[in-house]
């Protein structure tokens, strides 16, 4: 029987090697399970069996072993040894703190394992052949190199299989597979640094777990700690040995599922069992539901939550064409509480990334890409941790391509956010931001229907008042009414059918003191040499309700009798005296961009005459108030 030991090739002249490794610190941090979860998941997806209907089932389990049983605990330590001996004194920080980590986790009498075990799927075919384009050579046997088996596969085995090697506390991974001619193999892969060997003589950073003669443990052979993970069925194991996050695991990478793969959950794709001793976790189309329900409390799945929800049972679903017919799958749906988050999923149903678009409705966006040939375009535009698209992602030497996915992405979002203005930016009847917002939604006055008037009678009954088109230096108040609820009508306010009583005198214009000491200064802009500020005052039309007060976000709709270039505004909120509060303002929102704030004031805004112009104001105070504006503008001298 062949001798099975920790090899690591000898250095042979080249340059020593490190710790450090980029491939493996860039899936460390907070989001360490997740990237784990995604990428073994998303690997075994791509090696779904052909020709089958049955879903992937992905099984995740943590053992502990006894240390002092198995000579690849034992061998290891004379590793960690010889890193000591080759590095001394100049030993790094990061090396160092990994290196005692690595000796007091095998001190211990116990190690931690995760073992990820696919089924209905391929296994990892070359063990035997080492063929360079092979599953078994790409994940085993390489360093950046990923072999994709299939149009919507995103590269299976390339810089992702690196994730594993982030939770081990020995970065050490073993890999156990039986392929579709039911060969077995089993291999260990120890990433450290340049260490001594027995020889004396330095070595490579990347070691193995084999037999001496360079080849995997196969069935034939016998091997004590290869028998801890004996598979009868084809699949492949992917082993974490010296796992770090054993707290909580198994609530963590169901979080990591469902907020990555609850599109490829619900339509039978894939099935994940987390087993923890007796306690069997199944996420499934079944139980799915159920799970988000659980978890419906944790800040980390609100996004997820929604998006699930949007694709179970939208409010609208779509399809468009990139390149192929119907090759773009959208469901949306809107809820006054949604983040408007639009998720972007590949045709396996993997989250790829989210981003989010402004605009006034709350709303959740699933896209689905199901064409083969936007799938095989996109893929390639994929950073290694498969988290978005980006065109850049593609050699710039390949400037076709390069423009074809920059065309693909940009025709996407496009469409999305063409889609969500038409669904959703203008308020229908039965959209709202928050329970009862209906009732503070504006009439005809600002583009709206009649017909959004409904009798439902849980509705609070929440009067508006009427607009007040007064003429005031020194702004415009926004006041309720008893009883009346609020109407606009067209022209001026001294229309003699409507409004019979004349228009009161215009009061003469004052401009703000161009002194900034001076006492009792006016509002508005600050003054400078060759300009004058003044308080708007032509104000046709006026009206502020609350959106969501809870949140401190209300709609100011405002009409002028003028054009205004430099037009600047303020907020205050009345008491039952009559006195205002200035209010300090969080965002403003016009035209769908942001404008910016500064010391309560925001501006300069160009309005047009006779015009709606509507904004969106979020304040630091939460709660529902009477606001009243000060509206003043900057006039060259």
């Amino acid at each position: 029987m062949a001798k099975t030991e920790w090899r690591f090739p000898l250095l042979g002249g080249g340059p020593y090697q490190g710790y450090t490794n980029n491939d493996i610190e860039a899936f460390k941090g907070q989001e360490l399970i997740d990237n784990l979860a995604r990428e073994i998941c998303q690997n075994s997806l791509d090696e779904h069996l052909d020709g089958s209907d049955e879903p992937v089932r992905v099984v995740f389990e943590l053992k502990k072993v006894k240390t002092d049983q198995y000579d690849v605990f034992s061998q290891y330590s004379e590793c960690l040894e010889g890193c000591r001996k080759y590095w001394g004194e100049d030993m790094d920080s990061r090396l160092a703190r990994f290196v005692t980590n690595a000796e007091k986790t095998l001190k211990e009498p116990y190690v931690s394992i995760l073992v990820a075990s696919d089924y209905n799927t391929k296994g990892l075919d070359g063990s035997r052949t080492e063929d360079k384009k092979s599953g078994w050579v790409a994940l085993t046997c390489s360093e950046g190199v990923s072999v994709k088996n299939n149009e919507n596969s995103a590269g299976s085995y390339g810089i992702g299989k690196n994730a594993p090697f982030a939770c081990s506390a020995l970065s050490m991974v073993f890999y156990n597979t039986i392929d579709q001619k039911n060969d077995g193999a089993f291999v260990g892969v120890a990433k450290l640094a340049t260490i001594l060997n027995r020889d004396g003589e330095p070595t490579q950073r990347v070691g193995k777990y084999q037999k001496i003669d360079s080849t995997p443990i196969f069935e034939s052979d016998e091997n004590d700690f290869r028998d801890l993970f004996l598979r009868t069925e084809r699949g492949t194991d992917v082993i974490v040995v010296g796992f770090t996050e054993t707290q909580k695991w198994v609530s963590n990478i169901a979080k990591a599922v469902l907020k990555n793969f609850f599109v490829a959950v619900i339509e039978n794709k894939l099935i994940v069992e987390l087993k923890d001793g007796d306690d069997i976790t199944v996420i499934d189309s079944d139980t799915i539901s159920q799970l988000f329900s659980d978890y419906s409390s944790d800040t980390e799945l609100v996004c997820a939550y929604q998006l699930y929800n949007a694709f179970i049972s939208p409010d609208c679903k779509d399809k468009t064409e990139v390149l192929e017919p119907d090759d773009v799958e959208v469901y949306i749906k809107s809820d006054s509480s949604y983040r408007r988050t639009i998720a972007n999923f590949r045709e396996t149903g993997m989250l790829v990334g989210m981003y989010y678009k402004r605009i006034y409705q709350h709303y959740a966006a699933v896209v689905i890409i199901r064409g083969k040939e936007l799938g095989k375009l996109l893929r390639d535009t994929e950073p290694p941790r498969h988290n978005r698209w980006d065109y850049k992602q593609i050699d710039s030497s390949e400037k076709e391509k390069r423009k074809n996915a920059k065309n693909a992405i940009d025709t996407i979002n496009n469409y999305i956010f063409q889609l969500l203005k038409s669904r959703f930016e203008t308020i229908a009847e039965d959209v709202v931001d928050a329970a009862g917002v209906g009732e503070y939604f504006p009439d005809e006055a600002v583009g709206e229907s009649e017909k959004g008037k409904g009798d439902d009678i849980l509705k609070a009954k929440i009067k508006i008042g009427k607009i007040q088109d007064n003429h005031i230096a020194q702004g415009i108040t926004i006041n309720p009414a008893a009883k009346s609820k609020g109407t606009e009508s067209n022209g001026k306010v001294n229309n003699k059918t409507r409004s019979p009583k004349p228009m009161p005198p215009k009061p003469p214009t004052k401009p703000v003191t161009p002194i900034p000491d001076a006492p009792n200064p006016c509002l508005g802009a600050n003054s400078q040499r060759g300009t004058k500020v003044v308080s708007v005052e032509n104000i046709l039309a006026q009206r502020a309700f609350p959106i969501n007060a809870a949140q401190g976000l209300y709609k100011i709709v405002i009409k002028t009798a003028e054009a205004h270039n430099d037009l600047f505004v303020e907020c205050s909120a009345v008491g039952e005296d009559g006195n205002g509060d200035s209010l300090d303002i969080e965002s403003f929102t016009y035209n769908s961009k942001a404008v910016s704030v500064k010391d309560g004031k925001v501006g300069a805004l160009s309005i047009n005459a006779d015009m709606l112009a509507e904004f969106f104001v979020t304040f630091a105070r939460k709660e529902k108030m009477m606001l009243k504006l000060h509206l003043t503008e900057v006039i060259k001298k």
